[in-house]
Formats: C-alpha cells, structure tokens, sequence
C-alpha cells in the first residue's frame, strides 16, 4: 500500500516527467525532459555523456511504457506510474540508474562527486526553492562532507523507494 507521503513524492515527480502537463507521460515528456536537462548542464550533443542520459531516458520510457499503459494508448497515467515506481524491478533497473546519472550531470568539474553548490545550481535550474535543496542535500549527504557521491545517492534512492 502506498502512503500518502510516497503519493505525494510520486505525483511530484510524475508532474515533472509530464512536461505538457496534460496528466499524462509520453516518450514526448521524456525526450523533452531529458534533452532540456542536457542542454541546460551544458552537455555537448553527441558526447558519450549525452548518449548515456538520453539511452537511460529511452529505457525509462521503455519501462514504463511497455509494463503499464494497460490499454496501449502510448501514454503512462498517474495511476500507472506509480504503480511502476512500486516494482523494485523498475527502481533496480531503470529508475534509480537514470536519477544517477542525472545527478552526474551536475558534477560540473568532474571530480565525481557533487558539491553543494552545484547540487543548489542544478536544483534551482529544475524550480526547487533553495530552502528545500539544502534540505534534501543534507539528508542526502551521509557522511556530512559536502559532497554528494554516487553511492550516497543510490543509497538515498534506493531508501527513499523501498521504505
């Protein structure tokens, strides 16, 4: 059963992915999502970076697509989402990696890590208040460092999903 905070996280994010905002996901919201993103980080078109985001992007949409628009309309609801957010599956597979590489892309000087000014740079170009990034970074950052890695995010993820 779902609570109504993980309701309320899904129909954010799901807002998110619904670029049109026509309360409904198509390959449309994601290819717009992904490749706005990209651009905005300052990723090259063609680079392996910009590769690797978009192919993430397209298995995402092929995830969801494939194991929920029940009545094969091309579109993923509301309803449909997630319940797709609910198969630890899709989190393993599809999800959690594409939230990773996402956050890779903030790593604007390459160190592999994300400091929090980076963190704040890349939540405010989405629309998050800065109140609410530092919030999230701090609960995010696990050994209190001021930097974000790639373990402590996917274990954030992966706690976040499952709890």
């Amino acid at each position: 059963m779902v609570t109504q905070t993980e309701r309320d996280y899904f129909q954010t994010l799901f807002r998110q992915l619904d670029t049109d905002g026509d309360g409904t996901i198509a390959q449309v919201d994601l290819d717009q999502l992904v490749q706005g993103t990209l651009l905005r980080s300052g990723a090259v078109p063609g680079s392996e970076r910009w590769r690797r985001i978009t192919d993430l992007g397209n298995r995402l949409w092929d995830d969801l697509r494939a194991g929920l628009d029940g009545d094969g309309n091309g579109t993923v609801s509301a309803r449909e989402f997630v319940t797709a957010y609910r198969h630890p599956e899709f989190l393993e597979r599809t999800a959690i990696p594409f939230e990773v590489a996402v956050l890779e892309m903030s790593d604007e000087d390459g160190d592999g890590r994300v400091s929090v000014t980076e963190w704040l740079a890349w939540q405010r170009a989405k629309g998050l208040p800065v109140g609410e990034a530092l919030a999230e970074f701090s609960q995010i950052d696990a050994d209190g460092d001021g930097y974000l890695e790639r373990s402590e995010y996917t274990q954030y993820l992966e706690t976040r999903y499952k709890s």
